[in-house]
């Protein structure tokens, strides 16, 4: 069971042993950043959640979930999971005290492999009384909002400290919750040096997070006239939108919300940049990354550039090559590799087989 299955586990094991309390909410509760798997939930009703990540949001509305990229009304009930970024679930936090009427639940569901107990403190700070129910090594925990006892400037800090902004180290708009978002990610600066200045024509960048990779693409090549960021997290692609905003110029520029794995609707690409993903939350998922080669090298036309940074033992050499791949450099370098490669021919059956 991992983090996100655990947490829903726990939360139905609660309201099982409390069902009153949704029923008191009278209306569906608003979640933050829930998992999908919420059927297994059974006092919850699909109501409305705030959900950035594209998979999982899809997930969630095949099951009835309106989701939404914000808060829109007042609720009686309002649950927040737990994710990695500390800052971000304080966020939520903030974000769900806010939304809550008077007298309203805030449940928290943290796994403690998430710093559960750091969390229910923290909460406690925020809202004064909190009620603790521990199984499947995770935590829930119910605060009540009272006007009286809510700390106003800690939840105006914990608000203001997920939002989008310009961040001075990196010079580049983020938030909690991105991947490598206080920092940029070595391997990514590693392909950025390496980035060729005759780069042209349409091109994507796959995974594009908050658009570092784009950034210096467009800086360094000014033949290109066309780019496509695809990104499965949509405050990262918010935050793209940012950062291009002054390297553009009078070329396109296309942000898609989606998940480069379901396939993507391009064809015949120029040239396609990356750093795939090789987790899913935090569990290593190498399978990831082989499925972004392979759309990468799908979605290029015969001719078209592949340069990807990965760490060094993730294989993807011999994915490039079943997909018509031909790799002209190889650099291994602080613990990564660039590859430079380009489509010479199409997939071979069984490639396609696997896609």
């Amino acid at each position: 069971m991992n983090e996100s299955e655990a947490q829903v586990a726990a939360l139905a094991a609660y309201f099982a042993r409390h069902s009153a309390v949704p029923l008191a909410a009278q209306r569906p509760a608003l979640l933050f950043r829930p998992p999908a798997g919420l059927d297994a939930v059974a006092e919850l009703r699909p109501g409305p959640c705030v959900q950035s990540h594209k998979p999982t949001a899809e997930a969630l509305q095949q099951s009835g979930w309106q989701v939404l990229d914000a808060p829109r009304e007042t609720c009686r009930l309002a649950i927040v999971f737990a994710t990695k970024h500390k800052e971000e679930i304080l966020h939520h936090l903030a974000l769900a005290a806010e939304a809550l009427e008077e007298g309203g639940s805030l449940i928290l569901v943290a796994a403690n492999t998430l710093g559960a107990p750091s969390l229910e403190r923290r909460l406690g700070e925020l809202t004064g009384r909190t009620e603790t129910f521990s199984k499947h090594k995770c935590r829930v925990v119910r605060a009540f909002k009272a006007d009286a006892q809510l700390n106003p400037a800690l939840l105006a800090d914990w608000k203001r400290g997920g939002e989008l902004r310009r961040l001075p180290a990196t010079g580049c708009y983020s938030c909690p919750g991105l991947f490598s978002w206080k920092s940029l990610d070595l391997g990514s600066r590693l392909l950025a040096a390496r980035l060729p200045a005759d780069l042209s024509g349409c091109g994507a960048d796959l995974g594009a997070g908050y658009g570092y990779l784009a950034r210096e693409a467009l800086q360094c090549a000014p033949g290109i006239r066309e780019l496509h960021l695809v990104e499965a997290e949509g405050k990262a692609l918010a935050a793209a939108q940012l950062n291009l905003a002054d390297v553009a110029g009078t070329r396109r520029l296309h942000y898609h919300w989606a998940d480069v794995t379901a396939g993507l609707p391009l064809v015949r690409l120029d040239f396609v940049l990356m750093n795939p993903p090789f987790h899913a939350g935090r569990a290593p998922l190498p399978a990831l990354g082989r499925a972004f080669v392979r759309e990468a090298l799908r979605l290029l036309k015969p001719g078209g550039r592949l340069l990807l940074v990965a760490n060094r033992q993730l294989p993807y050499e011999a994915e490039i090559r079943s997909m018509g791949g031909e790799i002209g450099s190889a650099e291994e370098t602080q613990g990564f590799k660039i590859i430079q490669a380009t489509k010479v021919r199409q997939a071979d059956a069984q490639a396609r087989l696997s896609m």
